[in-house]
């Protein structure tokens, strides 16, 4: 009754206390249940094994509550923050393309730029923290969120140089538990990989000296990621546009390609791996190139292919593969004389 007399529902109350309990303590996956006989105790919402359970209908008396709240206080941003904080993190919980309440948080962290530093942090880290637990969550709307990508995306740009707010092992972090989970809860997350990319692009918060060093841990990392999910073709086309940027036409670049390709060539052969984008993957790196350090490799790639025209069965995908690959390599090292 004390939350109702206050204008806020008992169900919003507790997601929000719940959420924000959880905001400085680390990662947490989120379910929506189907109804409360799920939970193990006669709680509102509750978090058992790192995970927090919401049924269905406590979120959506919550997100009522949290509508009405943040319209009501949206033009008194820079008073209202808290509440603004608040609401928005059962709307977008409730649902993850709220563009209105994106943008109202982005105009909060923008305000805290007038604070001490320790102030403007903290609201930075939590505000990772948050996304960190959508788009990592097994909750598909939230893992497959444009807007929550998106949202990420600008936190790192705008605020990567504050003080603090990136730990030395944020790289292999940001990667590992936030890209790399997002897309093995759901394979081919186009718009985690569209995150991944702008990420090693522009590689925010790191000098340009640092940025070298990090190309053959994160290929590697790369490519033992795509061994274990070979059906990932989203996987592998990232993989594949790792090792045709521009970095990999130098010696090292070169050298990098060889050795993903043995790697990946050999984890193929040893298990008789049918997998078509595994193999395309192995086209598009050592099928039509010229660089010395590929070529032994290259040379074993292509007399598999010259076997999998024969062992395969005629017309099937892999067989059609293999042969029109062979002709590819064909035409690249014999082109025709149009003259």
């Amino acid at each position: 009754m004390a939350a109702e007399a206050s204008g806020f529902s008992a169900e919003y109350e507790a997601l929000v206390g719940i959420l924000n309990s959880r905001l400085s303590t680390g990662p947490l996956d989120i379910q929506i249940l189907p109804d409360a006989n799920f939970l193990l105790a006669s709680n509102l919402v509750e978090i058992v094994d790192n995970t927090l359970g919401v049924p269905k209908a406590v979120l959506a008396k919550a997100f009522i509550t949290a509508r009405r709240i943040f319209f009501e206080h949206l033009d008194n941003l820079t008073e209202d923050h808290g509440l603004i904080l608040d609401s928005t993190s059962v709307v977008l919980l409730f649902d993850p393309e709220h563009i209105t309440a994106a943008n109202a948080r982005k105009r909060v962290c923008l305000a805290y730029r007038s604070r001490p530093q320790s102030e403007q942090t903290k609201r930075l880290k939590d505000e990772l923290w948050l996304t960190q637990f959508f788009l990592t969550s097994k909750l598909k709307r939230h893992n497959k969120s444009p807007t929550l990508w998106s949202h990420r995306k600008w936190l790192l740009k705008n605020f990567h140089t504050l003080d603090g707010l990136l730990g030395p092992k944020w790289v292999e972090y940001e990667i590992e538990n936030v890209i790399l989970r997002s897309a093995e809860h759901h394979p081919k997350n186009y718009y985690a990989w569209d995150y991944m990319r702008w990420w090693t692009r522009s590689r925010p918060g790191l000098v340009y000296e640092w940025r070298p060093p990090l190309n053959v841990p994160l290929a590697m990392l790369m490519q033992d990621w795509c061994s274990h999910h070979i059906s990932d073709s989203s996987g592998w086309s990232f993989l594949t546009s790792m090792m045709k940027s521009p970095e990999s036409y130098s010696i090292e670049g070169q050298q990098l390609q060889a050795a993903v390709g043995r790697k990946v060539f050999d984890y193929a052969v040893s298990l008789n791996l049918k997998n078509l984008s595994l193999w395309k993957f192995l086209q598009e790196i050592l099928g039509c190139t010229s660089m010395t350090p590929v070529q032994k490799v290259r040379f074993e790639y292509m007399k598999k292919l010259g076997k999998m025209t024969s062992s395969e069965p005629r017309g099937s995908t892999l067989q059609a593969f293999a042969e029109n690959s062979l002709l590819d390599i064909g035409a690249y090292e014999d082109p025709p004389d149009y003259d």
